[in-house]
């Protein structure tokens, strides 16, 4: 049975009668190769692995079979050694690389597979997988570095909110007690932390089950791409966040766009796989205008300018020097790295400002529950030494 049948004729040619048991298990054991196939998924530090060795291996001769024979032979690559092997039969069988590595949409998006098919066509298949390499290697780095100084100021609010809730639910109703018994009047800041530590007593799972709920809702809401496109857009508009995400999706098209420029795609195809690397949903939008207008035979930087509000000046002028120099692919590098600079510029800009802000609310939420809880303990003091 060929390759080329679908899941779904596999599975009525499953259930149908004419065919014979063994015709059964293979259509059976076919379907499950492709479902596992539809499953698996590397991380990207795996793919960047195995594109920059394939990439050394091929610019040094080394065919692709025997590439990825070699690389499948590797300690590192243990955990998707059968993927590795899997590949180097389908090319062995006459598939293109690009076409075998289709079989793993999990793992490798259309993009990637459409940079390797040009790559293929132009007979530069090691350098493709190279630059592809560096591509993501600059992107996981740059990732990493957000991550790395976001993951303080996470700590402290995951840190503050445990512990302001251990005092509320477990710490204050023994104080509360104590109190009670003892007929000790309660000042003011006392009363409504009591009161705030019976309200998330009570009603702390119904607010859990709220939040999930609500996340719930908007993520199936968000499948409606109308609804998305406008949330996104909100976000977008939110002070201080809002351009730093700009960035970031800005940064998403500009690396992909440049590649495929340079890979020999045209402005228009260029363009139609950037807006799909945008996982904003309003940016993903401003990005397909841009490529219907350049289809129309529009200037690529006269309607940069009409959405202004999406494309900086910075950016629109590099993209104009580039149209007027003909270096478009060279102004996409330039472009990638003031993004790459003023993301990461932005992140420290916000981390500077809100750790201290956080690490102040901590201290201060913190005292407010410890002089609620030992004012009273000093007024029972004092009336018991009189």
């Amino acid at each position: 049975m060929k390759s080329t049948v679908s899941n779904s004729k596999l599975a009525s040619l499953w259930k149908g009668k004419g065919l014979s048991t063994g015709a059964r298990n293979s259509a059976g054991r076919l379907q499950r190769k492709r479902s596992a196939e539809n499953a698996a998924r590397l991380k990207t530090a795996h793919v960047t692995y195995v594109f920059r060795h394939l990439s050394t291996l091929l610019e040094n001769g080394v065919s692709l079979p025997k590439a990825l024979a070699t690389l499948s032979e590797e300690q590192a690559t243990e955990g998707y050694r059968s993927m590795l092997e899997s590949l180097r039969k389908r090319l062995e069988n006459g598939e293109s690389f690009s076409a075998a590595l289709g079989h793993y949409p999990g793992t490798f998006d259309a993009v990637l597979i459409s940079h390797v098919k040009v790559g293929e066509r132009a007979g530069n298949l090691g350098e493709s997988l190279r630059h592809l390499a560096e591509h993501r290697e600059k992107a996981g780095k740059l990732k990493g570095e957000i991550i790395k100084k976001l993951a303080y100021p996470a700590m402290l609010v995951i840190a503050g909110s445990a512990i302001i809730t251990f005092l509320l639910t477990y710490v204050v109703p023994v104080f509360q007690e104590t109190y009670s018994n003892a007929k000790v009047p309660l000042p003011a800041i006392t009363q409504a932390l009591i009161a705030v530590g019976v309200f998330a007593r009570k009603y702390l799972l119904f607010a859990a089950a709220g939040v999930f709920l609500l996340v719930f809702a908007v993520r199936q809401l968000r499948r409606n791409t109308d609804f998305a496109a406008r949330m996104d857009e909100a976000i977008l508009n939110l002070p201080g966040v809002g351009p730093w995400l700009r960035d970031v999706a800005l940064l998403q098209m500009m690396e992909v766009l440049g590649e495929l420029l340079n890979a020999g795609f045209t402005l228009a195809e260029a363009l139609g796989e950037a807006a799909e690397s945008v996982t904003n949903r309003s940016g993903k939008q401003r990005v397909r205008e841009l490529q219907r207008a350049v289809v129309r035979g529009e200037r690529f930087s006269r309607e940069m300018e009409r959405h202004s509000t999406f494309f900086p000046p910075m950016v629109s002028q590099l993209v104009i020097i580039g149209e007027q120099t003909g270096r478009l692919t060279r102004s996409t590098r330039h472009i990638c790295d003031h993004l790459r600079a003023e993301i990461e510029r932005k992140a420290n800009v916000f981390v500077a400002a809100i750790e201290p802000i956080l690490t102040i609310s901590l201290a201060a939420a913190v005292a407010a529950v410890l002089m609620a809880i030992y004012l009273p303990m000093f007024d029972m003091i004092n009336t018991v030494g009189k």
